[in-house]
């Protein structure tokens, strides 16, 4: 993965370095056990102090995305691997009926509910649990456009009281799922979205001219500053990027002139057969295809 900072953003140095590498390690273009460029090669190569480096780092490990090894460096953390092969199926369902028994569980209550939850009629629709309103609206609109499928949403807060429908496959992004899956009721899964990654949302687009007016359009702030980040970290120049909420009143005027609007899918709707557009898709391909997958 390649790092890109900027010294004129008003986003500073070490908060460039902790969102490129969230990003990075959300969208898998950093693999689990990855090694990270160590701080004295980021320090070297952007000019920069190798404490804000350290800085960026620690912050990656208290959120639980990478880990130090003494000695080595810096790593992606690594989930448990999961072994997929029958004789593992086996064990774990031996596993779950001795613990089943040994918390008092007749053999026919198991069976009964194991008929049951096969029973249950499949999911026909998606559920987004998202708190932010502006990002729930994005996540929606490319799912349903994606898969053809009814899609409904949600905040964390109604979700945690119980308010959301039974026959829903839950989807939330994988930045959740520590919170998601503390409150997910036993009967229900989740599927955590992997966020897309620049170069590939971005991959075939031809590269603006360095005069070009660029504008960056949506109705999430956190889509603006990602925008602004990666474009200034691109060496485009600050003043030919402008910042655009679609929450603000007359939001549009002076878009006639710009050559590029950069926008998220709701926002494109804004601006039909507009040639200037190019949409920033949040959502990665391999977990559309992954809830393609799960309705039927």
């Amino acid at each position: 993965m390649k790092i890109w900072l900027s010294k004129n953003s008003e986003v500073s140095v070490r908060e460039q370095i902790i969102a490129q590498i969230s990003l990075g390690i959300l969208s898998r273009d950093l693999e689990a056990g990855e090694k990270l460029p160590s701080t004295r090669e980021i320090a070297r190569r952007f000019q920069i102090h190798q404490n804000t480096v350290s800085s960026a780092y620690r912050e990656l490990a208290e959120q639980g995305l990478v880990k130090f090894k003494r000695g080595s460096g810096v790593y992606v953390r690594e989930n448990e691997t999961v072994r997929t092969d029958a004789s593992a199926l086996d064990q774990i369902i031996t596993r779950f009926f001795q613990e089943a028994a040994a918390q008092g569980f007749a053999l026919s209550e198991l069976k009964a509910r194991l008929e049951s939850r096969l029973a249950a009629k499949p999911p026909t629709h998606f559920l987004v649990v998202e708190s932010s309103l502006e990002l729930r609206k994005i996540l929606m609109e490319e799912i349903c456009q994606s898969t053809g499928r009814q899609v409904d949403g949600i905040s964390f807060e109604n979700f945690w009281d119980g308010d959301s429908d039974n026959n829903a496959q839950i989807v939330a992004m994988s930045s959740e799922a520590e919170k998601l899956k503390k409150i997910l009721p036993p009967d229900k899964s989740c599927i955590f979205l992997k966020a897309n990654s620049v170069p590939d949302s971005m991959a075939g687009k031809a590269r603006p001219s360095n005069d070009d007016l660029i504008a960056a359009v949506s109705g999430w702030e956190k889509f603006l500053e990602l925008a602004k980040m990666f474009l200034l970290a691109a060496r485009i120049e600050p003043e030919t990027l402008l910042l655009r909420s679609a929450n603000e009143p007359d939001w549009k005027n002076g878009l006639q002139t710009v050559s590029l609007i950069i926008c998220d899918l709701v926002t494109a709707k804004e601006f039909p057969n507009d040639e200037r557009v190019r949409i920033f898709r949040l959502i990665a391909d391999s977990s559309i295809d992954e809830l393609r997958k799960s309705i039927g």
